[in-house]
């Protein structure tokens, strides 16, 4: 697989527009951490998958003062922006970053859960997605938490098409411009979508169950699953 590309303007104005589009953003990671918080030790070792601007390291890092964290990006711009923002932080003693994707990571090192936020619909199909599932699960402990939030549904349904609609209403009554919106849900189709099945599928083929899903707004979804 190839760099995923963020020009520096792109990568820079991310959070801005995740927060139009997507209900209760800065949250979702708060929500992350209370499910790790109830399941991990004071002194956890975390993966966050496709780690971005750095929302999860800083806030994990920021609440549970003994976690160690390791952000994995394929993106450059992302590691720079989340690299910046955990040095404004003082987390550097805690987190480390590493520019690829997941299946570069040594699997000596096992977590003991990590996070996938905003990062399937990246993955150009479900053939990708279940290798992403099966490299994590590789660098996992047995039993460990696996958090996920993306986009899901069958486009091709009733639906989908109705909470498509919703949502783009949604954008414009948070503040997005007419042309964003129009913007945003041309990005969102070309990229990937997978039915709530064929994930809680892809995920038992990987070696996980217990899936639940915990967070659902027009066309986002989380769910957390546990390695068997």
């Amino acid at each position: 697989m190839s760099e995923i590309i963020f020009d520096s303007k792109k990568a820079s104005h991310y959070e801005d527009l995740a927060r139009k589009a997507v209900f209760g953003y800065d949250q979702l990671f708060t929500m992350a951490l209370s499910i790790f918080s109830d399941k991990l030790s004071e002194s956890a070792n975390l993966l966050v998958v496709g780690c971005g601007t750095g929302m999860e390291l800083t806030t994990f890092g920021n609440y549970m003062p003994k976690w160690r964290l390791t952000g994995v990006d394929p993106s450059e711009e992302m590691i720079k922006i989340a690299k910046a923002k955990i040095n404004s932080h003082g987390l550097n003693e805690r987190v480390k970053l590493h520019h690829g994707f997941t299946d570069t990571l040594p699997e000596e090192e096992q977590f003991d859960g990590a996070s996938l936020l905003f990062v399937l619909r990246f993955s150009s199909n479900e053939g990708n997605i279940l290798i992403l599932f099966k490299n994590i699960a590789k660098r996992l402990k047995s039993g460990a938490t696996l958090v996920i939030v993306d986009q899901y549904g069958d486009p091709g349904s009733k639906q989908f098409q109705d909470m498509s609609k919703a949502w783009r209403n949604f954008m414009k009554l948070n503040g997005a411009s007419s042309e964003l919106v129009r913007k945003i849900a041309v990005q969102s189709i070309e990229q990937h979508f997978i039915t709530e099945l064929r994930l809680q599928k892809l995920l038992s083929n990987a070696g996980f169950e217990m899936i639940n899903r915990f967070y659902n707004s027009f066309l986002h979804g989380g769910w957390v699953v546990h390695k068997k």
